[in-house]
């Protein structure tokens, strides 16, 4: 009877996760094909995705600002030493988002520095 029970919650957690985890909206992707069948992929520039794709559905921007740590060496009273030094920096992010129909997936594509940097799958589109 108790081993029962178990079997039973554990269906119904497991039920509950798998209905949560497809209310997740956006799926990170290594890629996608556009309208025109050609690949999109992480580590491709700008250019290369406008010319396969056109022009996204919409557009976003933001700055990212970034710590980054790099190693250097200096003088210090008389002796070289290597130290860490930390900078921030500002990385320009921009979000692509390509609406392929209410047939097919919305595609997001996350550029960094005009290099994607991730593509994600959305729901169904609504053009």
């Amino acid at each position: 009877m108790r081993m029962l029970k178990r079997t039973r919650r554990w269906l119904m957690i497991s039920s509950l996760l798998l209905t949560l985890g497809g209310a997740v909206n956006v799926q990170a992707d290594e890629g996608f094909r556009c309208g025109t069948g050609r690949l999109v992929s992480v580590g491709d520039g700008i250019s290369d995705v406008r010319n396969r794709c056109g022009d996204p559905d919409a557009v976003s921007t933001r700055v990212d600002k970034r710590k980054v740590k790099h190693r250097v060496s200096r003088w210090i009273n008389g002796v070289l030493e290597s130290v860490t030094e930390e900078q921030e920096v500002e990385i320009p992010i921009e979000e692509w988002t390509y609406d392929l129909g209410p047939r097919s997936f919305v595609r997001y594509v996350v550029f960094e520095n005009g290099t994607v940097v991730n593509v994600a799958t959305g729901g169904y589109g609504r053009k």
